[in-house]
């Protein structure tokens, strides 16, 4: 007996789902446990596998149409079985769906009609196929970037398995994306040191500049150090940032134009959000990975620094704020405020800061939580954080995952890398070694 194919409930308050993607088509053989089809739901996008082994038949599930669950998408046949012996009315009706569409459509492309019998045949028809049929192969997470980006999954070329698109991929894209609108030039990248190895790329906080990092990487001998000035900040021009993924997608297809394939990572801060929303995309490329003070891991962030940052119009002015970041304030020299204030004097410039704060830091919270991106890891990894830091609370590295090696530095504030550059090297260079 034929076995039904249907539209399975994967949560308790799913009530109906789409198919994605048919991996299969009418006349192939499945085996038991073999992923058939793509749901997309509200919530997640599964593979769903064949409940039996058999031939694929009268498949009738639409990509893209909603159906209630339980619904008949098409039948497995077992040996010697026909549809239209088991169920005649079925496979009438199967025929004639099978007849306007194919089922391995996705993400709404359709493939031609085949109203041949109605048409006549040109020339050009008889010199290429008259249906050509899409098939889009994409994970779950790089449809939901997707969506939430806005970006064409078919524009992608795919670079996993079977060109299957990965979110890295999709990511990428959007950054190009923007680039290309107009709304961003490419990020200022500068090799601040070079030597033979794979190199070290800084990541800075708010308000920062790939400038700041000198002090420090004068410390980390022998290694090629490369400094990235983050969207509206630095050299680096104006951009309409959206999330921390647009900002990660940015930095990767930075470091991509520059030949960078393997590198170390450090981010600071806002940057080291940024680190962690890279892991995803860049993969093995990845060979360690150190977090100063970072923000993504809870949702407390002093606002009013944020604001004092956007808000200041004047080295006077400015001052204030930036003693927050420091535990000794003495260490707050006036050509400290006088670089910072260079950075944000431009009123265009705080205006871009501002834009940004409000979209990764609305009503001063972090909105996005990175914390997922260290379960796993498997490079070596480490949290540096100052434990008088007012700007993110060093509580927000309880409960890392235990391959995470944290160092709290006592009388440290958030700039670790310049109240304790000595510790913070020899740490790094651990790293890179």
């Amino acid at each position: 007996m034929a076995t039904e194919v249907i539209m399975p409930r994967v949560d308790m308050d799913m009530t109906e789902g789409k198919v994605a993607l048919w991996y299969v088509k009418n006349g192939d053989a499945v085996s038991k446990g073999q992923v058939i089809f793509e749901i997309e739901t509200d919530k997640a996008t599964m593979e769903v596998d064949a409940p039996v082994a058999g031939t694929i038949q009268g498949i009738q599930g639409a990509v893209g149409e909603s159906v209630l669950v339980g619904s008949n998408l098409g039948w497995i046949l077992a040996a010697g079985e026909t549809l239209a012996a088991q169920m005649p009315e079925l496979a009438e009706a199967a025929a004639q769906m099978s007849a306007t569409r194919s089922p391995t459509v996705s993400d709404g492309v359709q493939t031609a009609e085949n109203d041949t019998a109605t048409r006549p045949v040109t020339e050009a028809q008889t010199a290429e196929p008259a249906v050509q049929t899409a098939v889009l192969r994409a994970t779950p997470l790089a449809r939901s970037l997707a969506r939430s980006e806005g970006v064409d999954l078919l524009s992608i070329s795919g670079s996993g398995p079977n060109g299957r698109v990965q979110g890295s991929d999709v990511m990428q894209a959007a950054a190009v994306s923007v680039a290309k609108g107009g709304t961003a030039t490419d990020l200022h990248l500068n090799w601040i040191a070079r030597a033979e190895g794979v190199p070290l790329v800084l990541l800075h906080g708010f308000g920062a500049d790939q400038g700041g990092w000198r002090n420090l990487a004068t410390q980390i001998k022998g290694a090629t150090v490369i400094g990235i000035d983050l969207p509206n900040h630095g050299k680096s021009g104006s951009s309409a940032v959206r999330s921390l993924d647009q900002v990660a997608a940015a930095v990767v297809a930075r470091l991509d134009q520059e030949g960078v394939r393997k590198f170390h990572l450090l981010g600071h801060s806002m940057g080291g959000a940024v680190a962690m929303a890279m892991v995803s995309l860049v993969g093995q490329r990845l060979q360690s990975l150190t977090l100063l003070a970072p923000a993504g891991l809870g949702a407390e962030i002093n606002g009013s620094f944020i604001d004092g940052l956007c808000r200041a119009n004047s080295e006077a002015s400015l001052k204030p704020w930036l003693a927050v970041l420091f535990h000794d304030e003495s260490l707050l020299t006036s050509s400290f405020v006088a670089t910072a204030f260079k950075q944000l004097e431009s009123a265009q410039k705080r205006a871009g800061l501002r834009a940004m704060a409000d979209a990764l830091m609305p009503d001063g919270t972090q909105a996005t939580s990175t914390r997922a991106a260290l379960e796993g890891l498997r490079i070596p990894t480490k949290v540096i954080w100052g434990s008088d830091d007012r700007i993110i609370p060093v509580t927000h590295a309880r409960a890392l995952p235990g391959r995470v090696a944290l160092h709290v530095l006592k009388n440290v504030g958030h700039l670790s890398y310049l109240e304790a550059s000595d510790v913070v090297a020899a740490l790094l260079m651990e790293q890179v070694r």
